[in-house]
C-alpha cells in the first residue's frame, strides 16, 4: 500500500489524533481488507456487555500498569464493569448489544409490554423491534439479558 492508499484507507480515530506525526495503524486483515485496531476501541460513554450479560455505560478506564495486567472499563453500574476480556459486546448504540433470548420491556401508545424471543428465527424477530424502537415507533424501557433472566428466573415444572 502506498502512501495516498494509506491516507485513503486512514480510519476516523486515527485522523483526528493532536500529534500530525502520528500514524495510523493500519493493516491488512486475512480476509484481504485493512483496518486499525484504533477503530473497534471502547470509549467513554459507550454501552457494554460482558460475559455475564450485564449490561452498563463506560464511565472511566483504567489502563494497564504494574498492578492489573488488562484494561478495566469501570460502568454506571458495577456489575458491568469488566476487563476487556470479559467483554462480550459493545457499542454507542444499546440496540447493538441485544441478543436472542433477552427480555424487552417496551412501551407502544402507553402500554408497556415484555418481549423476549429465544431465536431470531421467529416471522417476529428482534430485527423488527429494533427497527420499530429506531423509527420510535415504540419505546425501549429495559433490557433483562438472557443471561440474567436464566440466572434468576423460577422453572415451572409441569406434573
Amino acid at each position: 500500500m502506498n502512501d495516498k492508499e494509506f491516507m485513503k484507507n486512514n480510519c476516523n480515530r486515527c485522523v483526528n489524533k493532536s500529534n500530525k506525526n502520528d500514524l495510523c495503524n493500519i493493516v491488512q486483515k486475512i480476509n484481504g481488507t485493512y483496518g486499525c485496531p484504533n477503530e473497534d476501541s471502547i470509549n467513554i460513554n459507550d454501552y457494554i456487555r460482558n460475559e455475564d450479560g450485564n449490561i452498563g455505560i463506560v464511565k472511566k478506564i483504567l489502563l494497564p500498569d504494574e498492578k492489573m495486567e488488562s484494561t478495566y472499563f469501570v460502568c454506571d453500574t458495577t456489575m458491568a464493569s469488566a476487563y476487556l476480556e470479559e467483554i462480550k459486546k459493545h457499542s454507542t448504540d444499546i440496540l447493538d448489544l441485544i441478543e436472542p433470548g433477552d427480555v424487552l420491556e417496551i412501551e407502544e401508545d402507553g402500554d408497556i409490554f415484555y418481549i423476549g424471543i429465544k431465536k431470531d428465527t421467529t416471522t417476529f424477530s428482534y430485527s423488527d423491534i429494533k427497527e420499530n424502537i429506531r423509527n420510535k415507533e415504540v419505546k425501549l424501557l429495559r433490557i433483562l439479558t438472557h443471561e440474567q433472566f436464566e440466572e434468576n428466573s423460577f422453572e415451572v415444572v409441569q406434573e
